[in-house]
């Protein structure tokens, strides 16, 4: 079994860089096609981050917003698609350019027309229950502007703490540093 998935990320890594180099698919549009691939795992909080970033440049917002309404037109099996999209655009909305967000507004209907989203595993389970959910939350914060500028003021607030944090960390660090340099040369002499 451990085989099987070294040999699967092994293919997916291969896929990636073929994306890459010979196909010249850029940067930004596979870090998003990563973050909306159909592994069982969300996608990772420094891709969101890049992701939000890259939608500050014109080009890149397009790229990015592109292969998400793309990726929100995915039915059935490919259900990961649709719900790892809907988390991108919802992390978009809190982080991403303003352009981005007015994007996302003007296509509030296609992310709705996803609330009767439907799929069922072979096993029975409703996997479709996950877009339904997050689409629900999504349309709810579209439709409020001012909940969309709180939300957006409160993960600019988190990002200057954190911000904050890794700065105190690195002074922390050069602090201790410098003590054990300077104690280690009180040693020496």
């Amino acid at each position: 079994m451990d085989f099987m998935k070294v040999i699967d990320q092994t293919v997916r890594e291969i896929k990636r860089e073929v994306n890459l180099k010979v196909l010249k698919v850029p940067e930004i549009e596979q870090k998003v096609l990563d973050a909306t691939d159909d592994e069982p795992w969300g996608p990772h909080g420094t891709t969101l981050a890049e992701i939000a970033q890259g939608t500050k440049k014109f080009a890149e917002c397009q790229m990015v917003m592109n292969v998400l309404w793309t990726r929100l037109t995915e039915t059935d099996r490919n259900w990961r698609h649709v719900y790892k999209a809907l988390t991108v655009i919802e992390y978009l909305v809190a982080n991403g350019s303003e352009r981005a967000v007015d994007d996302i507004i003007e296509h509030t209907f296609q992310i709705s027309s996803l609330s009767c989203f439907e799929y069922v595993e072979p096993n029975g389970n409703d996997s479709g229950i996950n877009v339904r959910k997050k689409v629900e939350n999504i349309v709810l914060l579209l439709n409020d502007k001012d909940k969309i500028q709180a939300t957006r003021n409160k993960a600019s607030a988190n990002r200057d703490k954190c911000h904050s944090l890794q700065n105190e960390e690195k002074l922390l660090f050069s602090f201790t540093l410098i003590f054990t340099i300077v104690r280690w040369l009180n040693n020496a002499i």
